[in-house]
């Protein structure tokens, strides 16, 4: 029996625990890299907030919103205006009556416009008035709440309540 054990060769107990640390030290900086790549991917986000909101004008000569924006995420925000809803319903269900809305963002004509971080900028909708609509009849009246709603091409979307005066 005690030579069987005299033959036996082991690692010494100090180069084994070298040995563990080491291999722990180069998987723990692998996982790190790999957290902090794939951490900076999901941190990034988009949130468009409506800094002023306004309404002027009348159903006889129509009205006049005036919506200021800024995109406070860390990622870019994509408006898609074509996708509006107001009350709910989309703007095209309004556009059948009316022919048309009139958007107007500053320093664009494209149907999409993208805010950088940190951006802002100014969108105008016109709402004709009442002489506008087919048969002279109009959704929009004075003192209903006006509810908008932008949509981005993140999927989110972002509602702001305005009477009309």
């Amino acid at each position: 029996m005690k030579s069987f054990r005299r033959s036996i060769k082991a690692v010494s107990p100090v180069i084994a625990t070298i040995i563990i640390v080491a291999i722990a030290i180069t998987m723990s900086i692998a996982v790190a890299y790999w957290l902090l790549g794939l951490g900076g991917s999901f941190t990034k986000f988009e949130k468009v907030e409506f800094t002023t909101a306004y309404v002027i004008g009348d159903a006889t000569q129509g009205y006049n919103i005036t919506l200021s924006l800024k995109n406070t995420g860390s990622a870019p925000a994509t408006l898609d205006y074509n996708v509006t809803q107001f009350n709910g319903k989309p703007d095209i269900y309004y556009t059948v009556l009316a022919n048309h809305f009139n958007w107007t963002f500053v320093a664009t004509q494209s149907v999409k416009y993208s805010m950088d971080p940190g951006a802002s900028t100014t969108a105008m909708i016109e709402l004709p008035a009442t002489g506008e609509y087919a048969a002279n009849i109009t959704p929009f009246s004075s003192g209903m709440t006006l509810e908008i709603t932008l949509h981005t091409t993140g999927g989110k979307d972002y509602p702001k309540a305005l009477v009309l005066p």
